[in-house]
């Protein structure tokens, strides 16, 4: 099959066994069928595990009509219902606003201030930025819609205060401007200029007022569609009439008010707007100072939005057909597969353990879902944009060509906005083409993240059988909580659970200080600050503040999450680092070939851990070999560090630097050095290595964490027939021996 044309999303990508979840696919053929699958392996490669994915055939084969269907991104602000219909009674209208424009003349297209335009009557008003950059007002007229060119050009990242005045007859506009000095050695800029409309303004409006974009309907469409949102910030908009010498205000918000929501607020009025598309909250204003960098202790500073002309909330997308899961579905990966006779797709969604269930596995494997939304459609491969890695000579695969194609299905919380201002938000409301069984990760040319981590399901389907494991995701756990975790003896991550909320670090945390046993089986894990508003499961939040591996920063004082109120940047800034729950915190990363680990003496003696090592040959290195970069350890890898918080018990099972160590493609992430910067590669630097380590814990309990992303494709290599399959194997019988031993012994004092 050719690169992929039809693509889709199931909403919601989370669901419970007997639910019914829509399914919302773009498929420019006329017709295309379905098939839902049970996910396993699904990565193609000589010394992997077949695929294996099994059919359900519970839900039947069907066809559907296909229609294209593209999103329309940008985010604005829409209010409904305001005085729009009744503005020809008034003498004058004027509109002021702060705004900031941070891509004036680089976007390709029109962006809007704001807009009531109704194009039926031919009423309402209006202010944009043309592709230059210049001001434009467009009014109502008695026929037809009247337009002003106004002399002023904005500049980039330049706040200024404008404000117009709408004389509806005879018909006059009035237009003041000035600008904020940038920095010390600039001064204000002042701007006025006066017009007479050929006609007399008619500014009655059936049409929403909106904010950042143009007051035309928002939804998915047929053809692809152009943005036309604002690019920058806007504060303080205020709307005011005067009629017989009297002003009355019609909207005047503050959009510092309500900031953890969807919604803005009118202080008039009374009237409530919509943000549509997640423009970023919780950012400085026009009148930020720094004097305080909390928006939730700020008595000002924080009433700006910033819009994007590329934001993306929820795609949208009309419901092609829905699902109907069986009762008795087994929990875990799923895809719809959809055929159009020439191109196909693999639709992924999620089915969360039934909560009647009448026993419940011993095991369950955690699919790291938001770290799944965080990469969600990443595009670092693309060096014309601001924030991207050197591709030079690196394939990629279909999936990324197709993102190429389709910009309209967002981006991810690495890529930089089309303004270059780093992204905050992501959703899993749309296609994610880097959440497919058999996407191959441009940098690694192998598997990452989703398609690497159902080798993990492919193990345990082998090793505990098809009910003796269940899947759980983080965004049940961060809702949920610790009591859906002590449901579990061993808890299993997956290669790359690198986002998580305070919920879920405080639920692994009870987790384990009641016995239970956790295979931290990934690297780079537990990483970053993360935020998740049950209200609107779909979107994370994640805020790149002043430290960690990261491909932007965002400005002070925009590093306070908007949904929380909490500092964003990485747990261990926050004072909870990996290292004290799972003995290991991430440290360095590389892209070339990676390393195997060599065990250490005092794990060979040790009375419990040596027997990690049955079947193995007494001086085998461990991992050597790999699916992914050549070898176990590779992409981002962890290690142990008593001064961060490992446990003092903990025994370091094997270590890369006694299989030769990392090569000097690998660094320390940055909040590994201080001055004096040097020794920092893999060949130079002791703190560049990858541990596998083990620890008990006062309740009977274990932790077992191998530090790196790749030890999953090591795991999978020769169909699991392999020393990194044989360690995985006896730590999960180990514990799972143990957990039942702990249960025996407490079972008669606990009745």
């Amino acid at each position: 099959m050719e690169s992929s044309d039809i693509v889709g999303y199931v909403d919601p990508l989370i669901s419970f066994p007997g639910d019914k979840p829509a399914v919302k696919v773009s498929c420019t053929r006329s017709t295309f069928t379905s098939k839902v699958f049970r996910l396993c392996a699904g990565s193609s490669h000589p010394n992997a595990p077949p695929i294996s994915h099994q059919s359900i055939d519970a839900i039947p084969q069907q066809t559907h009509q296909g229609t294209p269907q593209f999103s329309c991104i940008g985010s604005l602000a829409r209010i409904e219902s305001w005085i729009g219909p009744g503005l020809d009674v008034v003498q004058s209208i004027s509109i002021s606003l702060w705004c900031q424009p941070t891509l004036p003349s680089e976007s390709k297209h029109e962006q809007f201030l704001f807009s009531s335009i109704d194009i039926g009557q031919s009423g309402g008003f209006e202010c944009l930025l043309d592709e230059d950059g210049c001001l434009h007002l467009r009014v109502g007229g008695p026929s037809e819609i009247q337009e002003i060119r106004l002399s002023t050009t904005l500049i980039k990242n330049q706040w200024y205060h404008l404000q117009f005045t709408i004389e509806i007859d005879p018909g006059i506009v009035t237009f003041n401007g000035q600008s904020k000095p940038r920095d010390i050695g600039e001064q204000s800029a002042y701007f006025e200029e006066k017009h007479r409309l050929a006609h007399k303004a008619h500014l009655t409006s059936d049409s929403p007022f909106t904010v950042a974009s143009n007051s035309g309907k928002h939804g998915p469409s047929p053809q692809p569609q152009a943005s036309c949102s604002f690019n920058g910030k806007i504060d303080g908009l205020k709307v005011e009439t005067t009629s017989k010498g009297t002003i009355y205000t019609l909207l005047d918000f503050d959009f510092s008010l309500d900031i953890p929501t969807d919604r803005i607020r009118d202080s008039s009025n009374g009237l409530y707007g919509k943000l549509i598309n997640s423009p970023s909250r919780a950012v400085t204003g026009h009148d930020w100072d720094a004097s305080q960098s909390d928006w939730t202790r700020a008595s000002y500073g924080y009433g700006a939005l910033h819009f994007h002309d590329d934001d993306l909330d929820d795609a949208m997308w009309n419901t092609s057909f829905r699902l109907e899961l069986p009762r008795d579905l087994r929990s875990g990966c799923y895809a719809v597969f959809v055929d159009d006779g020439k191109t196909i797709d693999w639709i992924p969604f999620f089915v969360k353990p039934d909560p009647k269930q009448s026993q419940v596995p011993p095991v369950a494997l955690i699919i790291p879902t938001f770290t799944y939304a965080a990469y969600a459609n990443e595009h670092l491969f693309d060096e014309s944009r601001t924030v991207h890695f050197l591709a030079e000579g690196r394939d990629i695969d279909k999936y990324s060509k197709l993102m190429m194609k389709r910009p309209d299905l967002g981006m991810s919380l690495y890529d930089s906005h089309n303004d270059g201002s780093g992204t905050c938000y992501s959703t899993v409301k749309r296609a994610i083409l880097n959440m497919r069984p058999d996407y191959c990760m441009w940098l690694f040319d192998g598997p990452r993240e989703f398609a690497a981590d159902l080798w993990f399901v492919d193990f345990l389907e082998r090793e505990v059988g098809a009910r003796g494991y269940d899947v759980i995701t983080d965004h049940q756990i961060s809702e949920c909580g610790a009591e859906l975790l002590k449901k579990y003896k061993v808890l299993l991550s997956c290669s790359h659970p690198e986002y998580l909320t305070f919920a879920m670090l405080d639920s692994y945390s009870a987790f384990l200080h009641f016995g239970g046993h956790f295979m931290y089986l990934g690297g780079n894990g537990y990483y970053w600050v993360t935020t998740h508003d049950p209200a609107r499961p779909h979107r994370i939040e994640v805020r790149r503040a002043e430290a960690g591996c990261r491909t932007f920063g965002l400005p002070p004082g925009n590093w306070h999450h908007s949904l929380t109120g909490e500092p964003g940047g990485l747990w261990r800034s926050r004072g909870r680092p990996p290292n004290c729950l799972f003995g290991l915190g991430s440290c360095a990363m590389g892209v070339g070939k990676g390393t195997g680990y060599g065990i250490t003496a005092e794990a060979r003696l040790h009375p419990r851990v040596s027997r990690f090592f049955r079947g193995l040959q007494t001086d085998e290195v461990i991992g050597d070999f790999g699916l992914v970069q050549g070898a176990a350890s590779g992409d981002e890898i962890d290690r142990l560090d008593y001064e961060l918080g490992t446990p003092r018990n903990a025994v370091i099972v094997a270590t890369t630097k006694l299989a030769g160590g990392h090569s000097d493609e690998y660094m320390l992430f940055n909040e590994e050095t201080l001055f004096p910067m040097v020794d920092t590669t893999g060949t130079a630097s002791d703190k560049v290595r990858s541990d596998i380590v083990f620890f008990e814990t006062p309740r009977g309990g274990a932790v077992f964490s191998v530090g790196s992303i790749n030890w999953v494709g090591a795991l999978a290599w020769n169909t699991f027939d392999n020393s990194v399959a044989t360690i995985t194997r006896n730590v999960l019988q180990d514990f799972l021996a143990h957990a039942d031993a702990n249960r025996r012994c407490s079972g008669p004092a606990a009745g």
